[in-house]
């Protein structure tokens, strides 16, 4: 089904490849939470893992999830580069002649 973003009531944060939605549940594979962390070059979005101690699937109540959203371009290259085949997509840039 593709990448989600998730903010859980916990107020954890997570990118998680979805297998499979229903009205009450998401179920999904590969998590990894999502932190914002300094650098030289200023802020960034660094992973966490989460679930240390299963390789799921998994699967979540509704109820548990404040607000889901589509992963951002530069969030989903980051994930993609841990749990893709490592393709990153370059940003879109106008072209102008």
């Amino acid at each position: 089904m593709g990448l989600l973003a998730l903010k859980l009531g916990s107020g954890e944060e997570l990118v998680v490849d979805v297998l499979e939605e229903t009205d009450t549940t998401i179920k999904f594979q590969n998590p990894t939470g999502v932190i914002l962390r300094n650098t030289n070059s200023g802020p960034a979005i660094g992973f966490l893992p989460w679930m240390k101690a299963s390789n799921g699937p998994f699967e979540i109540d509704k109820k548990n999830v404040i607000i889901s959203a589509e992963v951002a371009d530069e969030v989903k290259n980051g994930y993609n580069q841990i749990f893709g085949a490592g393709i990153v997509v370059p940003p879109k840039q106008l072209l102008v002649s």
